[in-house]
């Protein structure tokens, strides 16, 4: 299970806690820049067979998907075209689905 934190105005910092059964934190993501891209803003999120993390991410300069997979360095996975995306979905044929809300729309991206 995964979690989106998007920071606060007392100083947490936005990111991704991956917990395992018990709920405790066993990753947490979008903090350090040598294991992937720094969150801005997460919203949506999702988490494929493989255990990669996928999550929506805006703020003021960046409004993307990223990927962290389950090892190794996240990566921008769509940075093109997107105004506030919120709400992602994996769909079992390999796309995925984001809603861009300020696009009023829904896109779907080949995944894998």
């Amino acid at each position: 299970m995964a979690v989106s934190e998007r920071g606060n105005e007392t100083g947490r910092v936005p990111c991704i806690r991956v917990l395992e059964p018990g709920w405790n934190t066993i990753r947490i993501l979008g903090v350090c820049s040598g294991l992937g891209p720094i969150l801005t803003c997460p919203w949506g999120l999702c988490i494929d067979s493989d255990g990669d993390v996928l999550v929506a991410d805006w703020g003021k300069q960046h409004h993307r998907v990223l990927i962290y997979p389950s090892k190794g360095v996240g990566w921008p996975l769509v940075t093109d075209n997107l105004s506030s995306p919120r709400g992602l979905a994996l769909l079992p044929d390999g796309h995925v689905v984001v809603s861009d809300s300020m696009n009023h729309c829904i896109k779907i991206y080949h995944y894998k």
